[in-house]
């Protein structure tokens, strides 16, 4: 009866640890930052997530219609990551990525235009 007992509370101990650990693990682990707004008819994402040794930064437009051609640029401080034309799919959208070093500083803009419309989000690299 003991020896059940003091498994019983081992396996208890465990999952409480394993529990608090996966927590601060969550709160921790991927360093994700994501702005997301409207602008003109248009909804925009950017997000920031720390991936091994690489920053991924994603840029999302979701526009009013598909085959719309609009001009995209990612930049971080004064390095351009992305710049181009881009024509939104079959559901209306734009998705553009591109990396940045993981100790990198400084903000990164997105910015998609098309016609007089313009969709900006900021965020920080680091």
């Amino acid at each position: 009866m003991n020896r059940t007992r003091i498994i019983i509370a081992t396996v208890v101990a465990l999952v409480v640890v394993a529990g608090v650990g996966g927590l601060v693990w969550w709160q921790t682990g991927d360093d994700e930052v994501r702005r997301a707004g409207s602008c003109d008819g248009a909804s925009y994402t950017l997000e920031r997530e720390r991936e091994d040794d690489t920053t991924e930064v994603s840029f999302e437009v979701q526009a009013s219609a598909p085959g719309e051609t609009w001009e995209v640029r990612i930049e971080q401080g004064d390095e351009v990551l992305v710049e181009g034309t881009r024509t939104t799919d079959e559901d209306a959208e734009i998705d553009v990525d591109a990396y940045v070093a993981q100790d990198a500083t400084g903000d990164i803009t997105a910015s998609a235009t098309q016609d007089d419309r313009t969709c900006t989000a900021t965020i920080t690299a680091g």
